[in-house]
């Protein structure tokens, strides 16, 4: 079917190369969202390095925690990278000196406190310039070495665009505003991204992603004390040869199947808390702990879950309810740990006649969702399916009428459902074509305005799903940099975000080439109203005329002749490469079937350029093949 379809795309687009010349584009302005902050005026400088008076000494507790030992390390280091200035770091036993900057919870700070740290929780901080003193407080340990990371980056001008790549301004003198004070709290108690490029520790520190940072020095513990998807795990498939009763009926089938677990039985609930107790006991220092359905739509269908699905509006409402029980089976010996469930597909919707527990979180998933659109306004979606759909199984295309139309947003209704009942709230969102990697899949201008929305509803905790399994090539690297941000505040303005990566990590003189190219990906998406999905084909995307394709050539190439450094101009040709797959997906310019000998040398060139860019995954269907075919497609050089 999807050959049928890129051939007929492939003809309209010869059809058109015959009538339309080139076309001087113009780029209209995005609103990629964010509130814009204006900055008080400095009126008086406080010198920390290399003035003539002296410099400053740093100083941590005596008995302080490994956080705020990383945090003052931290200061120190990039201090020296500045000015090369090594400030001495001393500990609060050592003698008063006049010029100090205290780091963390010290005998230095003035009766009653630099900063009420109960307000500021385990993780905000206040950055405050007193009695000529720098104090860089945290709520707690976790708090002060973000604190240190954010006067980093706020004062000092550091960026720390991706784990390997990081900016820190040149100066042979550091200096700060003598009136500095402000503080921070994160908005989301849960903040984690799996973009391959993030799985760094010391990145997300830096970032103040708090998942994914478990050793001591970067504030630890661990959150997750398993995995998700769990039900296979804490009810294993062994046990279906003897007690199959376990397990899922399925009307269609008229069987029990090793789908989902029929959450009514009691034998079940019994042997789920038992394992349970134990992943908790193997993992003491979790918080929490996840109870959650199988990634399939094959809930239990039998008489007893359907009364219970009856009684409570639905599967949601038989999936809390069996949540409630292990919860409150456990929280005793475990006061401290809470039960995350999922509202995902079958159990999306908010149930009726029951709440979740104070110590159960919910999860509320986004997996069908348009991402081209805030979710807030948009209420089209691809929906459960039990067709079979090549590797992906359970994705179908939402009607053309409905993709034309403006539908209310079910998703919007559900997570305010939610919101009224479930006080722990949490989200799992998505950010990539999981179809195929290096498509085109034009979402910058919906991070923020979700992420808004996220907290506008009272949500805790934010988890982006993104390409972990392979390096990106198609603007990974951004996402995850953008999204870090807006994890910790919300309301971040998105655009000074963007050009700042784009100048850091492709060089200021390309930088503006690629934002052109971002933009005009994204007005095309805006203007023609084109829904995006996370299981998308390459021949549902955009439409780019035969003008349109040769000025995003010549951008690209613009953008490569302007690289900054080696490392620069790899970075934008592996960017490259989603634009290079796009145009070979859908049979045009060079990658044309009228281009009969050349196509086979631009397929195999672009299959090269992709593998040694280090990209191993086109698809979450499996790894890109060792032994492609070059007459096909990029989208058919998965592996089987």
């Amino acid at each position: 079917m999807q050959r049928i379809v890129a051939i007929i795309v492939f003809l309209s687009q010869v059809l058109t190369s015959f009538t339309l010349g080139a076309v001087n584009r113009k780029v209209i302005d995005i609103d990629y969202g964010g509130a814009d902050v204006t900055q008080p005026a400095v009126t008086e400088w406080l010198t920390l390095a290399g003035g003539d008076q002296g410099d400053y000494v740093i100083v941590k507790g005596a008995t302080c925690s490994e956080p705020e030992t990383t945090a003052a390390l931290e200061l120190q280091k990039y201090i020296r990278l500045i000015s090369g200035i090594t400030l001495e770091l001393t500990q609060d036993t050592a003698r008063v000196r006049d010029k100090e900057i205290l780091v963390g919870l010290t005998n230095r700070e003035p009766q009653g406190g630099i900063a009420d740290r109960a307000a500021l929780g385990e993780e905000g901080f206040r950055i405050q310039v007193a009695s000529g003193k720098l104090f860089i407080t945290g709520g707690g340990p976790r708090g002060t070495l973000y604190g240190v990371y954010d006067f980093l980056e706020q004062c000092l001008g550091c960026r720390w665009f991706t784990p390997g790549m990081e900016k820190v301004p040149q100066s042979a003198q550091v200096d700060i505003d003598a009136r500095l004070d402000y503080s921070e709290k994160p908005v989301f108690e849960y903040r984690y991204q799996d973009w391959n490029c993030t799985f760094d520790e010391a990145w997300r520190a830096k970032q103040k992603i708090n998942e994914g940072t478990s050793s001591p020095q970067y504030g630890g513990p661990v959150f997750y004390a398993n995995g998700c998807h769990s039900m296979s795990s804490l009810l294993p498939d062994s046990y279906f040869e003897t007690h199959p009763e376990y397990f899922s009926y399925r009307e269609d089938k008229g069987a029990r199947t090793l789908d989902q677990r029929c959450l009514t039985n009691p034998d079940v609930l019994a042997i789920v808390i038992q394992n349970v107790r134990k992943a908790l006991l193997a993992s003491p220092n979790a918080r929490i702990v996840s109870i959650t359905q199988n990634d399939n739509g094959g809930y239990c269908q039998c008489e007893h879950c359907k009364a219970m699905d009856a009684m409570y509006g639905g599967p949601s409402g038989t999936n809390i309810w069996f949540v409630n029980r292990v919860a409150e089976a456990l929280e005793d010996e475990f006061p401290s740990v809470r039960f995350d469930t999922f509202a995902y597909q079958y159990t999306r919707t908010p149930p009726k006649n029951i709440v979740p527990r104070d110590n159960v979180i919910v999860r509320l998933c986004s997996i069908e969702c348009c991402f081209s659109h805030p979710l807030e306004e948009c209420g089209v979606a691809r929906i459960r399916s039990e067709n079979r759909l090549d590797k992906f199984p359970f994705i179908e295309l939402d009607s053309p009428a409905a993709r034309r139309a403006h539908v209310e947003s079910a998703f919007a209704k559900d997570i305010r459902g939610w919101s009224a009942i479930c006080k722990n709230l949490y989200v799992w969102d998505y950010t990539t074509n999981f179809m195929m990697y290096l498509n085109i899949f034009a979402n910058l201008q919906v991070l923020q305005p979700n992420m808004q929305f996220f907290a506008e509803n009272n949500v805790k905790g934010v988890f982006e799903e993104g390409n972990a399994a392979s390096v990106s090539g198609e603007f990974g690297e951004l996402r995850a940099y953008v999204i870090a941000k807006l994890l910790w505040d919300p309301t971040a303005r998105v655009e000074p975000l963007i050009d700042e990566f784009l100048a850091g990590y492709y060089g200021e003189a390309a930088a503006p080439f690629i934002k052109e190219y971002i933009d005009t990906i994204t007005s095309k998406t805006l203007k023609t109203s084109q829904h995006i999905y996370i299981f998308q084909w390459e021949y549902e995307g955009l439409y780019f005329t035969p003008g349109e394709r040769k000025h995003i050539d010549a951008l690209w190439d613009k953008a490569e002749a302007n690289a900054g450094s080696a490392q620069q101009l790899a970075n934008i040709r592996r960017s490259r490469l989603s634009w290079r797959t796009y145009k070979a997906n859908l049979l045009v310019d060079e990658f044309s079937p009228l281009n009969l000998a050349g196509r086979l040398k631009e397929n195999e060139k672009l299959y090269n350029d992709i593998v040694g860019s280090g990209i191993t995954y086109m698809t979450l269907g499996g790894p890109i093949s060792t032994e492609p075919n070059f007459w096909m497609r990029p989208v058919e050089w998965m592996s089987d």
